[in-house]
């Protein structure tokens, strides 16, 4: 279990079946997973031709959506459950309400823009499900918003490592930056709430 946030471990160990397993499951299942800091690594180590560059991206790509449309149904039938009194607790209807009305404002921006931060692009499937966002404009921006989230982290990762060799020698040190940064927007938020609720 100790070795399931040691990245270089992970990478070396289980190859890309290890990095899609993980991103699968972080994507709308788990939230409590290494995501933008594994994909960093790994373009380290693709940097240094440990993985071929193209078919690593194709595999977080493919690991990211599925779980995202994995994590959407899992939030559909959740909905379904509204009828037994323990999720009736949890599936409150003015909650489900409101998280229809954010996804009617904010639907677009929420489904590509939660992939970059963590805990969110775990959740933002499974609430889309349970909101009954329409599948096809859930699939159509889930679709764009993994490629994203392939793409530009795993290609940071690669060129920095070409740029910077040295920077592989000072993984953890990276690991930890990527995961702040990230993290970044729900620290702004709530600073942002906290703010509010003072005035």
């Amino acid at each position: 279990m100790n070795h399931l946030f040691d990245i270089p471990y992970l990478i070396t160990t289980f190859g890309y079946l290890g990095i899609f397993i993980i991103v699968f499951l972080e994507s709308g299942i788990l939230f409590a997973l290494p995501g933008d800091s594994l994909l960093f690594t790994a373009g380290l180590f693709a940097s240094a031709y440990s993985f071929n560059l193209f078919f690593l991206i194709f595999i977080i790509f493919l690991g990211t959506f599925l779980g995202g449309a994995v994590g959407y149904e899992i939030g559909f039938y959740l909905e379904k459950l509204k009828k037994y009194s323990f999720f009736k607790v949890i599936l409150k209807q003015e909650h489900i309400d409101k998280a229809h009305q954010f996804f009617d404002k904010y639907g677009k921006f929420a489904i590509v823009f939660s992939r970059f931060v963590p805990i969110l692009r775990t959740f933002t499937p499974i609430v889309a499900g349970i909101a009954r966002v329409p599948y096809k404009f859930f699939i159509k921006y889930s679709l764009i918003s993994s490629v994203l989230w392939a793409t530009i982290i795993t290609m940071a990762g690669y060129f920095l490592g070409r740029t910077f060799p040295i920077i592989k020698d000072y993984l953890w040190v990276i690991a930890v930056l990527v995961v702040l940064v990230s993290l970044l927007p729900i620290v702004f938020e709530m600073f942002r709430s906290y703010k509010k609720s003072r005035i």
